[in-house]
């Protein structure tokens, strides 16, 4: 079997209101991108990241 490239797993949900700037959150946040073009988001997307916290590797799944 093959070791898991992670510690922990979070999945963290962001809900809010539409155009509020969820998607360019999680864009920034993930894939250090910026845009500033509003594209309305249809159905869901997520989108991921490892980060290291204490020494841990600490996956987010981002939706």
């Amino acid at each position: 079997t093959m070791a898991k490239a992670y510690d922990h797993l979070f999945k963290l949900l962001l809900i809010g209101d539409s155009g509020v700037g969820k998607t360019c959150l999680v864009i920034r946040f993930a894939e250090d991108n910026f845009s500033s073009t509003y594209i309305s988001t249809i159905g869901i997307d997520f989108k991921i990241r490892t980060v290291d916290i204490d020494g841990k590797k600490i996956k987010l799944q981002v939706w």
